[in-house]
């Protein structure tokens, strides 16, 4: 009878341990299961703080991407014939405002031809570099702006100032510093000086349309 007694205590004892380990073998298993729980906050009743914080994130996001995809109105000059005169047409365009300068002359080099215009460059130039300081913005082209270039004084004039008119059209850009692989040039065809910088000039700009 004594002995019977003394054990009841004891037997007690262990049983409430047996769903106390039910219930951690059973939490360890859902945290290997779904870890995310407790990295979001909802065993600790952050739900509300997770979501905010997606949400910031997810406007933060869309600013950036809106920054990046931000333009501005850039004058874009072609070439356009008129009465047998080669002349400069000018179309508005959109461009990147992260990098006005490059999608500027990018529109020269390869974008959408207005109704009876031309390229105004020579074939074959490619932008290698270009930057803004004080209001002079500084073009590196390729050797093709001189090899290639075929014409005279008309085509020469039409060539520089599709570049100095259409840059110009940009914000703080006064001026424009053509470039051959990162050398100054005397001239692109042998007519008209280029070896400083260039403002806008509008004498062979005509009315488009």
């Amino acid at each position: 009878m004594s002995r019977r007694r003394k054990e009841t205590p004891r037997r007690g004892g262990r049983l409430w341990l047996v769903p106390l380990a039910a219930l951690v073998a059973g939490g360890f298993c859902v945290w290997r299961a779904h870890p995310e729980y407790l990295e979001r906050g909802h065993w600790l009743g952050r739900r509300g703080q997770a979501g905010r914080r997606t949400s910031s994130t997810g406007g933060a996001a869309t600013g950036s991407r809106a920054t990046r995809e931000r333009t501005i109105t850039a004058r874009i000059y072609f070439l356009r014939v008129t009465d047998g005169k080669q002349r400069l047409a000018a179309v508005d365009r959109p461009v990147a405002a992260a990098a006005p300068v490059r999608a500027a002359v990018a529109e020269l080099l390869t974008g959408e031809l207005p109704q009876g215009c031309d390229r105004p460059l020579p074939p074959y130039v490619e932008l290698l570099g270009a930057k803004v300081m004080e209001g002079v913005a500084s073009v590196d082209f390729s050797k093709h702006l001189t090899t290639s270039f075929r014409g005279g004084s008309d085509s020469e004039g039409v060539a520089v100032y599709a570049i100095v008119n259409t840059l110009t059209s940009l914000p703080g850009v006064d001026q424009v510093q053509i470039l051959v692989e990162g050398q100054r040039v005397d001239s692109i065809g042998g007519h008209l000086d280029v070896s400083g910088p260039l403002a806008r000039d509008d004498e062979l700009v005509v009315v488009y349309p």
